[in-house]
């Protein structure tokens, strides 16, 4: 995403204004924000670019509600709102003489070669703040066709674990994971357009309990007891090796501890969008910034029962 903020500079910034003259600088960010996570009592969040060499910078406090933008979604209608103060809530534009590196903006303290040439700051201001997740879980099936029809107040748990769907990567319960229970092959990652439907019995597999309707639950087509199903195979009628849960000639219910195959853990992928609006710096006649996104991914996420 390219934005483009106009600001004005009186010539008096350079020699003396002349009759109102101005001159216009476009500054061309991609709106990909970058983020230091070495200060213990606030998110610094910013954008450069060369050639001017350049920076938008975003400061806010940390706490339990800023911290969760970062790793939660926002309500739909209700983004976060900041207000720009000057002191916890600092929005800077700084040029300077060198092209930028990650650690030029997170050093405590600046390199000896860094030199701040022009140094702009608002004092006052709003930052919009929206965080969007479209899978939450990263089972393959957005969050939005998971929720179900209490929505996200009242989510669908079809297995009853007591986890919801949208952030269960199990959906049924059945030791095969959702994203290897579903064919996205149209491309369109709506899981009801082309579901997978191994038996044909209008269940899709990753809400079916036995994938290939042969009367023995498919946890229970676990031939080692360990791995979950998946890792089971042999030869069906057609002599093609497949799991044992996908072949309907293959009934055996095996004897085992219960047990889940998987801790219920992915990596989430959280997309946040800064918007300032209301900028009262001195040098900007654009009233509001696109700053950009910032993308964060958590491994091993383990989501809250």
């Amino acid at each position: 995403m390219i934005r483009r903020i106009f600001i004005i500079f009186c010539f008096a910034l350079f020699t003396t204004c002349d009759d109102g003259d101005i001159i216009t600088v476009d500054l061309n960010f991609e709106g990909v924000l970058e983020q230091c996570e070495n200060f213990e009592d606030y998110h610094l969040i910013y954008d450069t670019r060369s050639e001017p060499n350049e920076a938008l910078i975003l400061i806010f406090p940390k706490s339990p509600t800023n911290d969760a933008l970062f790793s939660s979604p926002t309500d739909v209608d209700s983004p976060l709102e900041l207000t720009i103060n000057a002191t916890s809530v600092r929005f800077i534009y700084r040029t300077y003489n060198r092209a930028l590196t990650a650690s030029d903006i997170c050093s405590v303290v600046p390199p000896a070669d860094l030199i701040i040439r022009e140094d702009y700051e608002a004092g006052a201001g709003k930052v919009i703040i929206t965080s969007t997740i479209v899978d939450d879980d990263n089972d393959g099936i957005p969050s939005i066709f998971e929720y179900g029809p209490g929505g996200l107040e009242n989510p669908q748990d079809s297995d009853g674990d007591g986890i919801p769907d949208y952030l269960d990567e199990d959906d049924d319960n059945d030791n095969v994971r959702t994203r290897d229970e579903i064919d996205n092959s149209d491309g369109d990652d709506d899981p009801t357009t082309n579901p997978l439907d191994t038996d044909g019995d209008g269940i899709p597999d990753y809400l079916d309990e036995d994938d290939d309707g042969d009367d023995v639950l498919t946890r229970l087509e676990d031939a080692n007891g360990e791995n979950g199903p998946g890792d089971d195979r042999a030869n069906n009628a057609d002599g093609e090796l497949v799991p044992h849960y996908l072949n309907p000639d293959e009934s055996i219910a095996y004897d085992f501890e219960p047990y889940d195959a998987f801790e219920n853990q992915y990596t989430r992928t959280v997309k946040t969008n800064f918007t300032v609006t209301n900028i009262d710096l001195e040098i900007l006649r654009s009233t509001t910034v696109d700053l950009g996104t910032r993308t964060t991914v958590i491994p091993n996420y383990i989501a809250p029962d």
